[in-house]
């Protein structure tokens, strides 16, 4: 082989791993590479590495003298060679030279590009990786810029200096495998065993100048089952396109046409690369990227408000109130993005908080996202979990599985596997904590927090405008009335407590605020499909239901301005905000004594205007005299919502500070391609059940795709408003 070396101070010492460096002019490219490997001069020794630097530019004078300076100096702490092509051979060729010789001298090889730069320790970790699977005939480090080879996956980070690169790269290197295994590698750092290329040949010169080459020898030597790894901890910086960068022919030209070739070859190519890119694995590496902060030192987090939707109740007030606080309190460390409809955004003005609107089915990438309400569709897990590194539900309570009428094996089923495969869980209350334990199996290494909400009374006030009414049924409701609040679901108890208030005290008014008024006449529920059938409200003068998801907050504070005293009936609750409102408004709040309320009424010093009651009995008898409020100096500032913020903080730095990739990785596995798999992985079902389910989750995502269009939903909801009252006069008759 003719070339210049260092002489005889290497003579004797066995080469085991030839290292091939193609130079084609880019004179500027010399010094920065081989002053990388001569950082890495003692991993090259430890492999028993010889360096082959070639000069592919014969005849341009510029590169002749910066290699001969430079493998002078390399020459000086590892073996050797300058190698001068006759004339301009090109990558190919090259590299088959050099291969020739690693196949004469029965070496593995090692190609490197010259747009490189090598860091300590990569290439005896390449060689390391190559000895652990009889199978491996192929190993690539990472890189910040090598397609399927670059970690992290984020195109920011691909035009970082070498430096800044390495450094995004080990800040998340830790959290990888040794080893990763992927359908092809990328010629910029490659390792090639010595069987390879001795049984499979070298590149097929029909490649020309280059790309695709490589992908070629892989795909040759896949087909008797030989794999390409990657080495996880080894690190190669890539600038790209310098290697050609002075080549009359465009990369897309010869991209295009080699491509051609290599397909027509190797069918099987195209599916094996398309499907590692949407892989489980690949999404992990994904999603780890998000957790390295931006230029200013912040992540971008997100809260998931997919669930709520463009009218009043007690979660959506709780989730805004927790935005505008966080908005505020994690200024300084997070981005922070609401994902939710559009419409949901503009209805109740999340604009104010200064969070940015996302579409929940927006494919951006975050450190975490946080959802606030427990899920009911797998739709919004496989969208959270898609989306982020670190996953964090509020569960609120859990009566949804606790009352037969509302129980779902598929919604036991997808709590189950959320609890399993979040990283940070925030139960309501004490109640709701406990609860959750005693029902599900958790994850291991789950951070697991108690959040109350905000127990500054401020907090639920209403704003301090005229409190008019602006509903009909409103105007209706008659001062020192009993308001009963709820819904219209069983365990909320509105309607059997305000029949028995108005059976026994027919000369007051009592409202059933959340009940609406159809509900006389016997209508089913609109939100449980009509699987039951309510109770209804007796039909009795003194009776008056309203409905509450869609009135002002006007006119709801004045309808606890005119209630001489407020009930809370629920048999069930993981905190209870109308309690709050009430007290908010100076009202005395009647409340089945429930865990959750007297968690409550502890922390606010034991508010006398509290007025627990066991039965509705003991209630209707409480309130033959009501009682006046009491003023009383509750709690403030420390127990609101920047507490709240504060504390759902702390559980996401927890859970970011123990990130892991198995974890991640375990949770993709099992919810691609879809819900069909998360459901075989938990309850076993019957090919009809199966195929009905997989059927419906496609088309429950399509319309979820819908529903996300402004245009759709608004068309959608403006329909539904105009044709609820005929619905409800059509069932009434009924």
């Amino acid at each position: 082989m003719p070339g210049s070396g260092p002489g005889n101070q290497y003579a004797g010492i066995e080469c085991k791993v030839l290292i091939a460096v193609p130079f084609y002019k880019n004179e500027h490219l010399v010094s920065r590479l081989v002053d990388s490997l001569v950082r890495s001069a003692e991993d090259i020794l430890a492999i028993g590495g010889e360096v082959l630097f070639f000069n592919d530019s014969p005849d341009y004078g510029p590169l002749g003298a910066a290699l001969e300076e430079s493998s002078a100096l390399a020459s000086a702490h590892f073996p050797c060679r300058l190698i001068k092509n006759s004339r301009n051979l090109g990558f190919v060729q090259t590299m088959n030279l050099a291969m020739g010789e690693a196949i004469e001298r029965h070496c593995d090889i090692i190609l490197l590009n010259s747009d490189t730069c090598i860091f300590p320790g990569t290439l005896a970790e390449m060689v390391r990786v190559a000895t652990l699977d009889p199978m491996t005939g192929f190993v690539n480090p990472r890189s910040n810029n090598a397609t399927i080879a670059s970690f992290p996956h984020q195109a920011k980070f691909r035009t970082m200096d070498p430096e800044l690169g390495f450094a995004a790269y080990h800040a998340l290197a830790r959290h990888l495998p040794d080893v990763s295994y992927v359908p092809t590698a990328i010629g910029f750092c490659l390792l090639v065993r010595y069987a390879i290329i001795a049984e499979f040949g070298v590149f097929d010169e029909i490649y020309g100048a280059g790309y695709n080459e490589e992908n070629d020898l892989i795909m040759r030597a896949n087909r008797c089952g030989y794999r390409a790894v990657l080495a996880n901890k080894a690190y190669v910086w890539h600038e790209g396109e310098q290697s050609f960068a002075s080549s009359g022919t465009p990369k897309a030209v010869r991209e295009e046409k080699n491509r051609a070739i290599l397909l027509a070859r190797y069918p099987e190519y195209k599916t094996l690369t398309e499907d590692y890119h949407t892989s489980p694995s690949y999404m992990t590496e994904y999603l780890l990227g998000a957790l390295l902060p931006d230029d200013n030192g912040r992540l971008d987090v997100a809260f998931d408000f997919s669930s709520f939707e463009p009218y009043h109740n007690g979660t959506f007030k709780a989730g805004e109130q927790l935005l505008r606080a966080a908005a505020s309190a994690w200024a300084g460390t997070f981005n922070l993005y609401v994902l939710c409809m559009k419409s949901t955004y503009e209805f109740h003005d999340y604009a104010s908080c200064g969070v940015e609107w996302r579409d929940p089915t927006d494919p951006r990438k975050y450190a975490a996202i946080f959802r606030v309400g427990q899920p009911y569709e797998w739709g919004a897990l496989e969208r959270i979990y898609k989306r982020a590194a670190i996953t964090g539900i509020y569960m609120l309570d859990t009566i949804s599985i606790d009352c037969g009428p509302l129980f779902s094996p598929r919604v036991f089923n997808i709590w189950q596997f959320a609890l399993e495969n979040s990283d940070f869980i925030a139960s309501l209350s004490d109640i709701t904590a406990n609860q959750i334990r005693r029902r599900f199996r958790l994850g291991g290494n789950l951070v697991e927090s108690t959040i109350m909400l905000s127990l500054d009374i401020r907090d639920y006030a209403f704003e301090e405008t005229a409190h008019a009414p602006d509903d009909d049924a409103c105007r209706a409701v008659d001062s020192d009335c009993i308001l009963v609040i709820g819904n219209h679901f069983p365990h909320k108890y509105v309607v059997a407590t305000a029949n028995q208030l108005g059976e026994a005290y027919p000369d007051r008014q009592i409202v059933a605020f959340g009940v609406a008024a159809s509900r006389i006449s016997g209508a089913r529920g609109e939100s449980d499909g009509g699987r039951y059938a309510p109770a209804e409200l007796s039909g009795a003068k003194n009776i008056l239901g309203i409905h509450a998801g869609e009135l002002s907050d006007s006119s709801v504070a004045n309808l606890y301005e005119k209630a001489a005293a407020i009930v809370f009936p629920s048999h069930y609750e993981g905190f209870g905000i109308p309690l709050m409102n009430a007290l908010a408004m100076r009202r005395p709040i009647f409340i089945r004594r429930l865990p959750a309320f007297e968690e409550i009424w502890q922390r606010l010093g034991r508010n006398p205007n509290f007025h627990f009651y066991d039965t509705t009995q003991d209630l209707a008898r409480f309130l033959a005299l009501p009682p006046v409020w009491i003023e009383f100096e509750s709690l403030f500032g420390n127990d609101g919502s920047m507490r709240v913020a504060r504390e759902i903080f702390e559980g996401l730095q927890k859970a970011l500070s123990c990130v892991n990739y198995q974890r991640i990785l375990k949770r993709l596995e099992a919810i691609e391609p879809g819900d069909s798999v998360v459901m075989e992985h938990i309850v076993p079902r019957q090919p009809k059940q199966l195929a009905a389910h997989v059927a419906g989750g496609y088309a429950e995502r399509f319309f979820m795709k819908l529903l996300s269009i402004p245009l759709v939903y608004g068309v959608l909801l403006f329909a539904y408003r105009k044709m609820r009252p005929l619905y409800r006069q059509l069932v009434g008759r009924g």
